[in-house]
């Protein structure tokens, strides 16, 4: 089976389209327990296993989207907020969505010429006193190898915590990012 490989720079050419926002006043700031840019940069061999406190969390998903298929691309961006109802901590490992070859986790990062670029980062604590926010221009999944989808489509997948399992998402597709309430 032949895979198709997206050379980096058509990656970076796809960063204005998943980044983009068509809502100026969209709130992009993370909480005081939310992740940075500098918490990507750790490698997935240094993280050690969360320890077991006998609470199984609970995670909830809310304001799961992704955007429409940028034309003739075969790569989109998903976003979401994760908090616990239950627990207090979690980690995110993986998510899958149903039909992509694949998706990562990325985030944006400052290179040496002061240019952003998207990279993969490793897995995502989520903890009790803040959310994990998956948002254009931070934290985003880049979803791979979907056929195309338009706005007023969804997506299933699972997003794979490390102690809560795999928890369901359904992602809206749309332009810009649905209303979020106060907190979110």
């Amino acid at each position: 089976m032949m895979k198709h490989l997206i050379p980096v720079s058509l990656l970076a050419a796809a960063l204005p389209a998943c980044g983009a926002s068509d809502n100026a006043s969209e709130d992009t700031h993370h909480d005081a327990g939310d992740h940075h840019a500098g918490d990507m940069h750790a490698g997935t061999a240094d993280i050690t296993p969360l320890p077991d406190d006998g609470v199984v969390p609970v995670v909830e998903v809310r304001s799961a989207w992704m955007r429409p298929h940028p034309q003739g691309r075969d790569v989109t961006a998903a976003y979401f907020t994760a908090t616990l109802s239950e627990g207090h901590a979690d980690r995110l490992l993986s998510a899958r969505i149903d039909g992509a070859e694949r998706v990562e986790m990325h985030g944006h990062t400052m290179d040496e010429q002061g240019m952003m670029r998207m990279r993969p980062v490793p897995p995502q604590d989520l903890v009790d006193t803040g959310s994990l926010r998956f948002a254009p221009g931070g934290l985003h999944l880049m979803v791979h190898g979907l056929a195309p989808v338009v706005e007023g489509d969804q997506a299933r997948g699972v997003l794979v915590f490390e102690r809560s399992g795999e928890v369901p998402v359904v992602f809206e597709v749309r332009n810009a990012a649905p209303e979020t309430h106060a907190g979110e």
